[in-house]
């Protein structure tokens, strides 16, 4: 008959931190990003719908699981940020929260041009997509290293099932999968709407100027987290 070990005060804080995050990063981030990808040349909405994913409701479930995530360092007594997993789970926070104050920049200060749906997509926008999408294959890579490495290192109870290797690979690939499929689909259908914008063109393909321009969006007190 096995021998189960209760779980200790410091693991059970691990299991929660690693809920919250895997919750915050693997679920939420690209759900922000999908929903910009997908809704951006159909309605002047996908904003909105993009920074509350991203910043009102990822931002607290992230920054709860951080937290635990120290909490459970401090009542293990494993020291300050010596492994892998712990640096760049602080690496990968201060990115993140680098990437809401430059979003929010980006929404709140853009070229005249741009703004008026006369100008060329500015750097920063480009820049602001490829860093949102790197937090999240960061984020993947993070998880992977808690459940691999740092679960049975800290508590000495062993590896996790290999169940949780087999969903890991599993969501990334479907992630993937779902990301470019919308590239493929509708990026040609914005940069189109953005050239037809420059050209001030509303007399030809009626149908599709009738759509808000791809980079539209609606006034907003909030803050961009991802313009993917």
């Amino acid at each position: 008959m096995a021998i189960v070990i209760p779980l200790l005060p410091f693991e059970k804080y691990i299991i929660a931190h690693a809920i919250f995050c895997v919750i915050g990063f693997l679920g939420l981030l690209p759900l922000g990003a999908l929903l910009a990808r997908y809704s951006r040349t159909f309605t002047p909405r996908w904003f909105t719908a993009h920074w509350i994913v991203q910043f009102a409701i990822a931002g607290p479930v992230i920054i709860i699981g951080v937290s635990l995530g120290f909490h459970a360092v401090v009542l293990a007594q494993s020291g300050g940020a010596n492994d892998v997993h712990k640096q760049w789970g602080v690496a990968i926070f201060v990115l993140y929260l680098a990437q809401l104050a430059f979003g929010a920049s980006i929404h709140f200060r853009k070229p005249k041009q741009w703004a008026s749906g006369q100008g060329r997509r500015p750097f920063q926008n480009y820049f602001h997509a490829v860093t949102g999408l790197l937090i999240i294959a960061l984020a993947m890579f993070q998880v992977r290293t808690g459940f691999r490495s740092e679960w049975p290192v800290q508590t000495g109870r062993g590896p996790i099932s290999n169940g949780a290797n087999v969903f890991w690979y599993i969501w990334i690939i479907l992630l993937v999968i779902a990301y470019f499929a919308g590239v493929v689909l509708l990026l040609r259908r914005q940069l189109m709407q953005e050239r037809q914008a420059r050209r001030g063109d509303s007399s030809s393909n009626t149908e599709l100027t009738k759509q808000p321009m791809a980079h539209e969006a609606e006034p907003s007190t909030a803050t961009e987290a991802k313009a993917v």
